[in-house]
């Protein structure tokens, strides 16, 4: 119905409706990661985009098509409107592509939804995209811009600074003790990773990493302290892991590094 509306609004008028649509997308992702969590809020942005997409193509493209072809073998002048309106719908599915495409594989990057500001950064990554797809657009009229594909690059480059996680000083924060390690790991990732889960709908631990022992967890050292850092896990932080407690199994790593 939005969708509709939107589109009733700003009939013909091209940049004002990619401009509503940009505000609507971008306040929509706000929106949704107050509400939900950060995971789905971006699930739920490209599903709304792609509902977006299919609904140019099934209630504009589609039918446009067919009531032109139905003027031309009735021998009529085909009535150009269909054509147009077709064709900004096109467009419109043009830019939403790669935003769309990296939203349905973003669970394989947990750093950029598990963000604090987890919606700006999708809106950021969101217009890199737009400005690569509309470098090849114009590639194809031969009007290529390099400037399009050197900001983008430029966003996502600042995104990665921003995503960057924070050094640690670990002089300040003081040495973090194997058994303070084991406490975090026994309260919110043995539920998985044990011989034997207790977490519902786990009957062996993830990947067969076992976190009973100090010294099973030393072992995965790396591993855990990775994942941890990027809030790849615990998934969907079932076990409700701080960050401060995050911050300590970062030290801690680091500190096995370093050595003593």
């Amino acid at each position: 119905m939005v969708y509709n509306l939107l589109c009733q609004l700003m009939k013909g008028r091209d940049t004002a409706l990619a401009a509503m649509l940009l505000v609507f997308v971008c306040v929509a992702s706000w929106g949704l990661f107050q509400l939900l969590s950060a995971r789905a809020a971006f699930l739920h942005v490209g599903a709304m985009m792609g509902s977006f997409m299919a609904a140019n193509v099934f209630f504009h493209i589609i039918p446009g098509q067919k009531k032109m072809i139905a003027q031309i073998r009735a021998g009529q002048i085909p009535d150009a409107e269909p054509g147009i309106v077709g064709k900004q719908r096109s467009v419109h599915n043009t830019y939403f592509t790669l935003p769309v495409l990296f939203i349905m594989i973003s669970n394989h990057y947990p750093m950029t939804y598990s963000h604090a500001n987890g919606w700006l950064v999708l809106i950021f990554i969101m217009l890199a995209g737009v400005l690569i797809r509309q470098f090849f657009v114009l590639r194809h009229s031969g009007k290529a811009s390099p400037a399009l594909p050197a900001v983008a690059v430029i966003l996502l480059l600042s995104m990665v600074w921003y995503l960057s996680p924070q050094t640690i000083d670990n002089t300040a924060a003081g040495r973090v003790t194997a058994a303070q390690i084991s406490r975090i790991i026994d309260n919110r990732c043995v539920a998985c990773h044990a011989s034997a889960p207790t977490q519902p709908g786990f009957a062996v631990a993830p990947l067969g990493l076992i976190m009973e022992t100090p010294q099973q967890i030393a072992q995965h050292a790396e591993r855990i302290a990775t994942t941890v850092r990027s809030k790849y896990m615990p998934i969907g932080n079932l076990t409700g892991m701080t960050d401060g407690e995050r911050a300590m199994v970062a030290a801690w790593y680091a500190q096995q590094r370093s050595g003593p």
